[in-house]
């Protein structure tokens, strides 16, 4: 079967219904960075839930969360939930609890087997959320995680999408109602999202950490029907995937088309996730499902000024793996 690939990097396609996350934060970049978990081997890559076969043919999450580094160690994340727990306390067969790492591969959200959510800051310490984090009773299955880029900021998205702080374990916002969670920008001091305007068109909203709404626009159906989506450090400018052939730049103050450029994507691949990684620098989660073999991951820096595209990173998943979330930007 398939794997299930977490939210971490597939709910960039939040815009086209699903309701999700996708993030990048810390410190703005300059016109491009090698990613921080590219030249970190101890670094996580993804996180892997294993599956084992059941005598009626189907294959359940089972075992421990293992996080894999660039090195390809894997590490045991003992205290973490696996199967989802759900609002009457019992668990699930066939889910598994929420998990997502940073886009530099040092930090991890999730739940622990106590039930409260936490960030782990690899070689480091614990920090957990507040108990009230999320109303009593939720339901595992039912909340998404997204970490920024550097782990500075978690959004955990469930009946609302709430903002916290990963330093203090505070909560710094809560979006409007009926907003569903795109992004972090790039320097992940603003969030982008989208409502669902009149006659079911698209609007995207840029707003501040607090959940203040700072502009909104409703996009041309270039945008719209396309995706995934990122938006820039500067707060209005848009990356997006556009049949699957283009990287697309859209103003959302001025309502404007900026242009764009080609890209060759691996074959039969699906892009999960884009993200603005330097000024000029978009990087994509690409997957493939050949045939027999162990899923393959392929992360892409595209240059947005000269249309360049390299291979930053190229893996395979662990061949046991159920469902994984990888690293994001």
């Amino acid at each position: 079967m398939r794997l299930r690939i977490l939210a971490a990097i597939a709910v960039a396609m939040a815009m086209l219904g699903a309701q999700g996350a996708a993030a990048y934060a810390g410190p703005a970049h300059g016109p491009g960075h090698e990613h921080h978990g590219a030249g970190r081997g101890d670094a996580i890559r993804y996180a892997s839930a294993q599956g084992c076969p059941q005598k009626d043919g189907n294959v359940v999450p089972c075992g421990t969360w293992r996080l894999v580094s660039h090195k390809g160690e894997i590490t045991l994340l003992k205290d973490a939930q696996l199967r989802a727990v759900g609002a009457d306390g019992k668990p699930v067969d066939y889910a598994v609890a929420p998990i997502t790492v940073s886009g530099d591969g040092t930090r991890v959200a999730y739940y622990t087997k106590a039930g409260r959510l936490v960030v782990r800051t690899m070689k480091g310490g614990v920090k957990p959320l507040p108990a009230d984090a999320l109303p009593a009773k939720t339901n595992q299955y039912d909340v998404t995680l997204q970490l920024s880029d550097d782990g500075a900021r978690l959004a955990v998205i469930a009946d609302r999408v709430r903002l916290f702080d990963t330093a203090t374990g505070g909560r710094l916002g809560t979006l409007p109602k009926h907003s569903t969670f795109v992004g972090f920008s790039g320097d992940g001091e603003k969030v982008l999202a989208s409502t669902e305007g009149a006659e079911s068109e698209i609007e995207l909203h840029v707003l501040d950490l607090s959940g203040a709404r700072l502009l909104s626009d409703t996009p041309p159906q270039l945008v719209a029907a396309n995706g995934p989506y990122a938006l820039n450090a500067d707060g209005k400018t848009l990356a997006v995937l556009v049949g699957g052939t283009k990287v697309t730049l859209y103003d959302l103050t001025a309502g404007q088309v900026l242009g764009g450029h080609a890209i060759k994507l691996p074959k039969e691949g699906t892009v999960h996730k884009v993200d603005w990684t330097g000024d000029n620098q978009v990087t994509l989660h690409v997957s493939q499902y050949p045939e027999g073999k162990a899923t393959k991951m392929t992360v892409l820096q595209h240059d947005a000024s000269s249309g360049a595209t390299k291979v930053r990173d190229s893996y395979s998943l662990l061949k046991d793996t159920f469902v994984f979330a990888a690293c994001g930007g």
